[in-house]
Formats: structure tokens, sequence, C-alpha cells
């Protein structure tokens, strides 16, 4: 069986991340970037620029003038969600295939990532997260080790089902007593190789422990946001089970499940207009 550092290490095969997305990580990570900075960032990449455009002027924002510029873009939109809709378009390449091993329809994962990233905002806007820029980000890509370990998972597909199906056991728990290791690891791995914000990196790593890794409101948002995905029945394939938020992780933000619901009721709203969104740029 191979180990997690040589899966990780096979997986140039995978469409990264541009390098313009990786620099702009950056500048949203901080909290005094202004609309210069990010404009400074996307201006030299045509391709970049050109989808930021075409996203402005599609009928899904509906702005009742021509965007012709990046910066009229960021004042119109604002940069937090300029960036979320570029990140969500650019994920539909990682994301948006098959992933048989998990038992995911193409776009199941996508969906399910989006879902979870658009949770994400939601609740760090309820709680008043002091940096939002980065927390949807951290939601889309929280289970990219699922696309790394899809083909390795297949094979060992019957007995994590078994698991997850006699025994009860929470899908990323079979994956750790099958493989020796589950897909919130390898994807904090690919975090780490790609070179993104180490705190992407510790939600990837923690989106199903937020206990295991106290301190980070992002981790719990993630967490919670997950949650709440899988709870919509959005995307969740053979891990799809019936739980409940963790009491301790709500209880630090003074949420409940009822919240929870009123959020999932908001994500299933903008998820169909992300859809709607993205389906518009592939015209």
């Amino acid at each position: 069986m191979k180990s997690v550092e040589d899966i990780v290490a096979k997986v140039d095969t995978l469409p990264p991340l541009p390098d313009t997305t990786l620099r702009l990580l950056t500048v949203l990570r901080d909290t005094t970037s202004t609309i210069n900075d990010i404009v400074s960032v996307i201006k030299y990449d045509e391709v970049l620029t050109s989808e930021v455009l075409k996203l402005c002027n599609s009928a899904y924002l509906g702005l009742n003038r021509k965007i012709n510029s990046l910066n009229e873009a960021t004042v119109c939109l604002g940069v937090a969600k300029l960036m979320q809709l570029v990140m969500a378009v650019h994920a539909n390449v990682l994301l948006g295939k098959e992933q048989q091993g998990y038992g995911l329809p193409p776009q199941a994962l996508w969906q399910h990532s989006v879902a979870t990233a658009l949770g994400c905002e939601i609740i760090g806007g309820k709680v008043g997260l002091p940096n939002n820029n980065l927390v949807f980000t951290m939601g889309l890509l929280h289970d990219i080790g699922k696309v790394v370990l899809n083909e390795y998972v297949a094979d060992q597909y019957a007995e994590i089902a078994r698991l997850v199906d006699e025994e009860g056991r929470a899908f990323n728990e079979a994956e750790q007593m099958v493989l020796g290791y589950d897909h919130c690891e390898v994807g904090a791995l690919l975090a780490e190789k790609w070179q993104l914000p180490v705190e992407i990196g510790e939600c990837i790593r923690w989106h199903h422990d937020p206990t295991g890794h106290k301190g980070s409101p992002f981790i719990d948002f993630v967490y919670l946001a997950n949650a709440l995905s899988v709870m919509l029945g959005l995307g969740i394939g053979r891990d799809g089970l019936s739980y409940r938020a963790n009491e301790e992780v709500l209880g630090r933000y003074h949420l409940t499940e009822r919240d929870l619901e009123k959020f999932g009721a908001q994500v299933v709203v903008e998820l169909a207009q992300v859809k709607e969104m993205a389906a518009e740029t592939r015209k």
C-alpha cells in the first residue's frame, strides 16, 4: 500500500491553482490590502482579467451598466465577492469531475464544496469574523484530499463502506482504519505542496475534528459549514451520515441547530446562483 507521502508526490497530474490565484490568496490574507493591491495582482493575467469582466457582465449579476475595467469590477462587487466568484469557477476544474472512489457523480463534490464555502462565509459574517477574506476559500478546498485519494480509495471502497454502514464509523475514520490515512491528511499535505496559506492547510486537516486543534475559529467555521452541507444533502456520497453539529463548537459562538437551519436556507439560494453563474461562464 502506498504511503501518504507517495500519493501526494504523484499529484502533478492535477490542474494546480493558477499562480495568480495563489498570489491573490496571499494578498487577501492581509487585512490591510487595498483594491489597488488586488488589481495589481490580476491585471497582468489576461485570462483571469477576461474571466472577471465576463462574470461582472453576466446576466447572473444583473448589473445595470457594462463593466469595462478591473477597478470598476472591484468597486462594484467588492473584493471579497469578486474573488469568491473567481475561486468558485476555478475550483470547478479541480472538483467538478466524478469521484468514483467516493461514490460521487460529476459536479457533486464541487456543489458540496461551494455550499461549504458559502456556509463558512455566512457563519463568519454572523459571528463577526475580523478577516473574512480567506474563509470562503478554506471551505471551498476543504475536501481537496478526496480528489487525490479518489483512485486509491476505489480499490478499498467496499471495506470502507462496510465500516461506515455496519459499524457506524465516520467516513474519514474508516479511511484511517483501512488506508492508514484519510482525505483530511492528504489534503493538508497537498495544500503545503501548493504553498497555500497555512490557515487553509489547517482547516483542511482538521475540518472533521475541530476539538483536536482548538484556537482557530476558521477551523470551527469550516467544520460547521461542512456539517451543514451534509445535513442539506449536498454532494455527500457515501459519507453523508446523519449527524448533528458538535454542541461544544456551536456553543463557542452562541449558535444553535436552529441557526444552522436558517444558514442552510441561505446556502441553498446562493448555491443556485453560483451554479447559474458557473454555467454562464462555460457558454
